[in-house]
């Protein structure tokens, strides 16, 4: 997957699910469940431990009709133990230069990490395929995308961190190119113990509110 490649995923779909835990003993079973519920988009952060046999088993499991990234990407190593795995893209939570060329180099589009409107400027100047604003709830949700988007309209922007239900219309209509949420959508689902019913009940309100805006740029 090249870099207009992954932007047209993301347009075509328009929300990308975090999974994040203490382990990953659930990401497959949960990765099932989001796909059933046309979640295409899926990103298993290396933070967790066991991510990256993850991705290998859910990228065998559901193929093709999945993009599958690794998450917490922030050094050159992890470009590489990702793109062994599987992984299709990556997204970090900084701008890391050395990072950024070694995905190039693996053929691997990036998500990148950033914030202010330099750190935003330089993520898409390297040549990111969208930039993750993080934490985006933490700095004005909704308010702070719309001043960043006034100077940099043509950079496309994944707002993240925070992001509920009731935001995916307001980023979406904003103009952003998707939405990332983790906590809102996973709930407990990736505990031992937690419901995947629940889960399939919020992907499913997630893909409905992302739905509205597929294809439109």
């Amino acid at each position: 997957m090249i870099q207009h490649d992954l932007q047209d995923t993301l347009i075509e779909n328009r929300l990308l699910a975090i999974l994040r835990a203490a382990d990953a003993s659930r990401f497959a079973d949960a990765a099932t469940v989001l796909h059933a519920a046309g979640v295409r988009v899926l990103e298993a952060t290396l933070t967790t431990p066991g991510a990256t046999d993850a991705i290998a088993t859910i990228r065998k499991k559901l193929g093709d009709e999945a993009h599958v990234g690794a998450g917490s990407v922030r050094e050159v190593s992890d470009v590489d133990i990702s793109a062994d795995a599987g992984a299709t893209f990556l997204v970090t939570p900084t701008v890391n230069p050395l990072v950024m060329e070694r995905a190039h180099e693996r053929g691997l589009p990036v998500i990148c990490g950033a914030l202010t409107p330099t750190e935003i400027d330089q993520a898409w100047r390297l040549g990111a395929a969208a930039v993750k604003v993080f934490p985006i709830a933490a700095v004005g949700g909704i308010a702070y995308l719309r001043a960043i988007r006034a100077p940099m309209p043509d950079i496309p922007l994944v707002p993240t961190g925070g992001v509920h239900l009731a935001d995916v219309a307001k980023y979406l209509e904003s103009g952003s190119i998707a939405v990332a949420a983790a906590t809102p959508l996973l709930g407990d689902a990736l505990t031992s113990g937690g419901s995947l019913t629940d889960l399939a009940t919020r992907a499913s309100e997630f893909v409905a509110a992302a739905a509205k805006y597929v294809s439109r740029v």
